[in-house]
């Protein structure tokens, strides 16, 4: 990263290395370890929580028939499947820094606190969702926060969406007969985002 953003200042280009190489904040140029800092998580943060997402989707296939044979025999319903997916096993977790003072559902919170938004238990609401606990693939109202919502939005939204939709879809055509192996063995993550870690499956 240090050589890339070397290359920039003295080469800049059309690019978004050369946008934060040039870019101010208060009127200052970004320090170095800002712009190194800002390059790794755009690269890095679209990876961890796809894969996440995608091994779920797997995970509740493999161990859901009917609704694997269901996708499988109606493909036309991937693209609420995936939302729907996304909806009830939202892969991430964020943390927000609290602005000012304020009540939450009688909790005081401070100005400088750390909040902790879990969206999937935002997707399991149920004054938003209607029957939130159950996956239904052709879930067509579903306006979940998977990928955060408002100013906050995840920046990569729409090509997660695509990597779990393209993923999903050649699984389906390659395997539309599997099966988790042994639900005992397999392992999830814990922290900010979760999916599975280990995942056995056998594929007919």
């Amino acid at each position: 990263m240090d050589a890339q953003i070397a290359a920039h200042r003295a080469e800049p280009r059309d690019d978004l290395t050369s946008f934060l190489v040039s870019a101010e904040l208060d009127g200052q140029k970004l320090l170095p370890e800002h712009i190194r800092g800002t390059m790794v998580l755009l690269m890095i943060a679209g990876i961890d929580t796809t894969w996440s997402a995608i091994g779920a989707a797997l995970w509740h296939l493999g161990s859901h028939p009917d609704d694997r044979r269901r996708l499988a025999a109606e493909p036309v319903l991937m693209d609420t499947a995936v939302e729907e997916l996304l909806r009830a096993y939202a892969p991430v977790t964020m943390a927000r820094l609290v602005a000012k003072d304020f009540d939450l559902g009688g909790q005081s919170l401070h100005e400088g606190d750390w909040l902790l938004l879990p969206f999937p238990a935002a997707n399991r609401d149920p004054e938003a969702f209607a029957d939130p606990a159950e996956v239904h693939l052709d879930r067509a109202d579903n306006r979940h926060a998977a990928f955060g919502l408002g100013i906050h939005r995840c920046l990569g939204s729409n090509l997660a969406r695509m990597e779990l939709r393209v993923a999903l879809e050649e699984w389906m055509a390659r395997y539309p007969e599997f099966e988790v192996s042994d639900s005992a063995a397999v392992t999830w993550s814990s922290g900010q985002v979760r999916g599975p870690r280990t995942l056995p499956v056998r594929v007919a």
